[in-house]
């Protein structure tokens, strides 16, 4: 399944400018599928990783310098914070959406 760069955008909550620029910076971490029109689709995947760099950018007020290090580090597996909170995040979610059918 693709999602275009503006469900992407949407998805995350930034600008479609903001997340082609992070699809240019971040091209190690992320190679989004293209159509036939040369339009930039996303993966699941992808978009998970567009929202460990929103995080670190934002959240952890990180450079984008230190994002791709960051990134990098989990490629070689040694950084397991990243996999914990997107662990966590994914259980509060789930807890959430019982909470809502209660």
């Amino acid at each position: 399944m693709f999602y275009s760069i503006s469900e992407t955008a949407e998805i995350l909550g930034e600008t479609t400018v903001t997340v082609r620029y992070w699809s240019n910076k971040f091209g190690r971490h992320l190679a989004p599928h293209r159509n036939a029109k040369g339009n930039r689709q996303f993966t699941p995947k992808e978009i998970e990783t567009l929202k460990q760099i929103r995080y670190l950018s934002h959240d952890c007020g990180l450079s984008l310098e230190a994002v791709a290090n960051k990134l990098s580090a989990k490629d070689s597996g040694s950084d397991k914070t990243l996999i914990i909170r997107d662990s966590l995040l994914k259980i509060k979610s789930r807890l959430e959406q019982i909470k809502e059918t209660l």
